[in-house]
């Protein structure tokens, strides 16, 4: 027992989990700006591979000052914020699925933080942060596309497909969003549906893009989504 706690905690990066506990701790007590400051000074030191995942950094922070404080909130954050650092530290061995991953999460609190103030009905107001939603969500899906060079990025025709396919994306997450408003159910089963269709987007567009895309893969994707999908829509209590 004692041999494989000593294992875990040689796994375990302390620097960066102590970031991570300070970037959590300065959400928690600190007022926005200071926080915005404090959490800067953490991801750019050291700045190596800042630049690459800065995206999904700006994400995280909008995301965070958007959430009112608690302290499960916190260790959510913090516990991504210490991801996000393994992945810019190359401490991850599969970087491209990480991002994914990342992203997902991240995709799934943007959702909750959308219903949690809007999920009573189509508005003005609503509309215009669904379009702030979408714009972060882009943000993320270019992220994860664009961290990986190679010639279908780097040429100006390959940067013209990334943001076709970025867009297109984009667009259809605004219409899941107005379709959920429409929903009676609660903000939390409003935001699973949100993240079951960014899911299938952040899972399949980067390898459709890349050329990994299997007709087995997708089948699978959707047939797993599309479960779920259900199981969630008949296990909800509707208000009608």
């Amino acid at each position: 027992m004692a041999a494989k706690l000593t294992s875990i905690s040689r796994q375990i990066h302390w620097p960066l989990l102590i970031k991570a506990a300070i970037f959590a701790a300065a959400w928690w007590y600190l007022p926005a700006w200071l926080f915005v400051v404090v959490a800067c000074g953490i991801y750019f030191f050291p700045f190596f591979e800042a630049q690459r995942n800065f995206p999904a950094f700006l994400v995280l922070l909008g995301v965070a000052i958007a959430t009112a404080p608690s302290m499960l909130m916190a260790a959510i954050y913090g516990a991504l914020f210490y991801y996000l650092l393994l992945i810019k530290d190359f401490l991850v061995v599969d970087r491209k699925s990480a991002r994914t991953i990342f992203a997902m999460a991240l995709s799934f609190l943007l959702f909750r933080e959308f219903f949690l103030t809007w999920s009573l009905g189509i508005s003005s107001g609503s509309l215009l942060w669904a379009w702030v939603v979408v714009a972060a969500f882009g943000i993320l899906m270019n992220g994860v596309i664009a961290a990986r060079r190679g010639k279908e990025i780097d040429d100006e025709r390959g940067s013209r497909a990334r943001h076709a396919a970025v867009g297109v994306s984009a667009f259809f997450i605004f219409e899941v969003l107005v379709a959920c408003l429409f929903l009676p159910i609660d903000f939390i089963d409003q935001s699973i549906v949100a993240f079951l269709a960014a899911a299938f987007l952040l899972d399949l567009v980067p390898t459709y893009f890349f050329r990994e895309l299997e007709s087995r893969r997708i089948r699978t994707t959707a047939i797993t989504l599309a479960t779920l999908l259900v199981i969630v829509l008949a296990s909800v209590k509707w208000r009608i």
